[in-house]
């Protein structure tokens, strides 16, 4: 009603100014003239104050004849609350579930969004050992690039120089739009197999990777293949990730990933890992990983089971700025498999092949070696480490290491590792190690300094561990 009231209004201000404007020229009119718009005027602001009138009665009419709204029905005033809040999560999330897309596409609006992130790791190590003596090492120069894809997919690979030529170590297609929670990945990458296999060496909380993760995994647990994980929608975080590779293991030189071969000679992954959070300042990480090859070729085509469980603490106060705390990371593993009685003739001349396996002293001398006799082995390893960070920069820490031989040849491997890392900088690391090796070979003592650097930007950096 007061819309029409102003529309009218406006309407009747308007002739009223026309009238003004007629009345400045007035003395350029006769006056009979001037009477008769006057006059017209007047009839035209009657008729309009009749059809508002006939307007606002039709109004008073129809609000009159309308029926009420009846009240809303009423509802349980315990549910009321939470079915509100459940409504609004529903929402938002199917609002952010088809906004996402979109978002993800107008992100990129400058040309230079195109362009990859490109970073660059130089890792140097300056070790000496009683053995071999002293050596200045270029263990890596790491190069890393990542994009998004398009909304529905993003791509990175790693490139790794070193004195051994250039490899690629990483080059992977993640999915970021699948439904239900779903990620599949494709490629080469490091398989979701335990905790540290899957950084790099330069990425570790320590000089070198420890025996046991180069012994039973192969060293970084790079796979050709894909991999698909599951966040279940569960209050307690907890991720499924299922996996086919042609194999697990960079140092894995039993398998190539050049040669085609059955289902049954592929290597099959399943983990589940879960974090549990104490308190404010106190968390837990755990995972269990299973990795099956129903056939290793090289093995006589025996099966292989490899698991593994591995456990990390951490204490980071808050009111540090995680700055300081206490980590503590354990892994076991756990193999089984064929293998050759006395080990490869690789490792065994065939002599003390011959004789591992009963040829006599004395009998003729022989060009080929004899058939490999394989044996069901179990092997178990561990590690451990303690990690304090004190300040910022300063961080001293602990590794024990433990490995048992797999061919069951010679005796187990143990070392142990006090070290401190000294962070320069986010982008810049210095760190000291001493290591005290206990193996069947020989009894050693090694000292490290290792010397870290990161330019530009990097697709896994230097990661919490």
């Amino acid at each position: 009603m007061e819309r029409v009231h102003r529309r009218w209004g406006a309407a009747a201000m308007a002739a009223l100014l026309a009238m003004g404007s007629r009345r400045v020229r007035a003395e350029d009119v006769p006056l009979e003239e001037l009477r008769r718009e006057l006059h017209d005027l007047q009839g035209q602001l009657e008729k309009l104050q009749g059809q508002i009138k006939k307007q606002q009665q039709v109004i008073d009419k129809l609000s009159a004849e309308q029926p009420k709204a009846p009240p809303p029905p009423a509802t349980p005033s315990g549910s009321t609350a939470a079915d509100e809040e459940r409504l609004k999560r529903q929402v938002t999330e199917q609002v952010l579930r088809r906004m996402q897309p979109a978002l993800a596409a107008a992100n990129k609006t400058f040309p230079s969004q195109f362009n990859p992130a490109i970073g660059l790791i130089l890792d140097n190590v300056f070790s000496y050992s009683e053995k071999d003596r002293g050596d200045f090492e270029f263990r890596a120069a790491e190069l890393g690039v990542s994009a998004s894809v398009d909304p529905f997919a993003r791509g990175y690979a790693i490139i790794t120089g070193s004195p051994d030529g250039f490899d690629v170590e990483e080059a992977a297609i993640v999915t970021t739009s699948l439904p239900y929670n779903l990620t599949l990945k494709g490629g080469r990458f490091f398989a979701d197999f335990g905790r540290l296999s899957k950084f790099h060496d330069h990425d570790l909380p320590f000089v070198n990777r420890p025996t046991a993760l180069d012994r039973f995994i192969g060293g970084e647990s790079q796979a050709d293949g894909v991999e698909l994980s599951y966040l279940v929608p569960l209050p307690q975080y907890l991720t499924l990730t299922a996996g086919a590779y042609n194999k697990l293991g960079a140092a894995n030189d039993r398998v190539s990933n050049t040669t085609p071969r059955d289902f049954s000679q592929f290597t099959y992954l399943g983990r589940g890992a879960t974090f549990f959070n104490l308190n404010d300042a106190n968390s837990i990480d755990l995972g269990t990983s299973y990795a099956y090859t129903p056939e290793v070729k090289l093995d006589g085509g025996a099966s292989r089971h490899l698991a593994g469980v591995d456990l990390t603490y951490r204490y980071v106060p808050l009111s540090q700025a995680s700055y300081r705390g206490l980590i503590w990371g354990s892994e076991l593993l756990y193999n089984q498999e064929d293998r050759p009685v006395g080990g490869f003739p690789g490792a065994t001349s065939a002599l003390s092949l011959a004789r591992t396996l009963g040829v006599p002293a004395d009998a003729p001398a022989v060009t080929d070696p004899p058939p490999l006799v394989f044996k069901r082995r179990n092997a178990a390893s561990a590690y451990s480490y303690l990690e304090a960070r004190l300040t910022r920069r300063f961080y001293p820490g602990f590794l024990f290491d433990w490995a048992q031989d797999i061919d069951h040849v010679g005796g187990d491997t143990k070392a142990y590792s006090p070290y401190l890392t000294v962070w320069a900088s986010e982008f810049q690391r210095f760190r000291l190690q001493y290591t005290r090796l206990d193996a069947p070979e020989g009894n050693d003592n090694q000292f490290f300094l290792q010397w870290t650097v990161i330019l530009g930007s990097h697709v896994h950096g230097f990661r919490d561990r």
